[in-house]
């Protein structure tokens, strides 16, 4: 007997079912992704950038006395002996400490873009500290170049490299290329007055900082495998230190020059930027290409607009101009009140 064949049915799937369908498996890939990376590491990069948002704040509350002072060592000794200054100090350390720690557990490119949640929380300490309020726009565009940072990082999705195998060639040309970077931000703070010498220094010390993130990567990697003689017999623990020290006296000097809101993007964002491209172009890692770019431009283009209203916002203006602001946003010039 000949047998028939079972006619085969196309099931309609409806549009509202598709995009389910998609949405759950783009749930799953995170999943996975999570599973994969180990999750105290990010629970750690999570409290190193609360700590580093707590010392930011601070050390402005403490920078706000000083303002009226050419910076310099005389500044810096008078900051180290007031109460707040050092709890921002100890902040920052606490952080530091944390976020070497993650970069141990886990991997350059998931850590960093957690960090960069600094932001956020750094708006949020400042509201509570200095008792004033952010209009729409500022936390729309904070909110939105936090985002487009994220958004970068997550779609390139770097593998993990071997930082233990970089050349010292490529360490040189790496570091030498980061740290004239530093440079030229820092001659265009000497250049620019207001907002713009905050903004400067603010991203001199983010990119400092992204380089001792990336020199912290190798130390921890040979402490890791070759214990406490690893990690002191290694070059990069002294240049981590070193630049991590630049960064710190960068901060002050950003801080100095303007409000916090103009400094702290370029300290926040610059850090993550510059580790994942260390990160690509020194350790190794692969990124994701196709569509997964063009994802990372949208981001980029984001950021890019975030700081161009940012730099236009009537928070960025000088203190002397804090009042005559304030009550052009408000009829009651008591409700911006500027930090004093």
């Amino acid at each position: 007997m000949k047998s028939v064949p079972t006619p085969r049915v196309r099931l309609a799937v409806w549009p509202g079912v598709r995009s389910r369908v998609a949405i759950a498996g783009v749930v799953r890939r995170l999943v996975g992704y999570v599973v994969r990376v180990p999750v105290v590491s990010l629970i750690l990069a999570a409290l190193a950038a609360t700590g580093n948002a707590a010392a930011a704040v601070l050390q402005r509350k403490a920078a706000l006395e000083e303002q009226d002072h050419e910076f310099g060592r005389g500044v810096l000794r008078r900051l180290a002996q007031k109460p707040v200054w050092i709890a921002g100090i100890l902040a920052m350390v606490a952080a530091f400490l944390l976020h070497a720690t993650a970069l141990n557990l886990g991997e350059l490119s998931a850590v960093e873009p957690i960090i960069a949640l600094e932001l956020p929380l750094s708006l949020l300490f400042a509201s509570w500290v200095f008792g004033s309020g952010l209009g729409r726009l500022e936390w729309a565009s904070t909110i939105t170049m936090t985002g487009g940072v994220i958004v970068v990082l997550t779609a390139l999705s770097p593998t993990p490299g071997k930082p233990t195998s970089v050349s010292h060639i490529d360490y040189v040309l790496a570091g030498g290329g980061t740290a004239g970077t530093i440079g030229v931000l820092c001659l265009a703070g000497r250049i620019f007055r207001g907002p713009l010498r905050s903004a400067c220094l603010g991203a001199a010390a983010g990119t400092s900082f992204g380089l001792t993130a990336s020199l912290v990567k190798e130390s921890v990697a040979q402490l890791s495998s070759r214990g406490l003689f690893g990690l002191v017999s290694t070059w990069q623990t002294y240049a981590a230190i070193s630049f991590g020290v630049l960064g710190v006296i960068l901060v002050q000097a950003a801080l100095h020059a303007g409000r916090l809101v103009a400094a702290q993007p370029g300290i926040t964002l610059m850090d993550p930027l510059v580790s994942t491209l260390w990160g690509v172009l020194v350790f190794d890692e692969q990124v994701r290409g196709g569509v997964y770019l063009m994802i990372a431009a949208l981001g980029a283009v984001a950021m890019l607009a975030s700081v161009l209203v940012l730099a236009h916002s009537p928070l960025l203006e000088s203190r002397e101009d804090a009042p005559r602001l304030a009550a052009a946003r408000s009829d009651d010039p008591a409700a911006y009140p500027h930090p004093a």
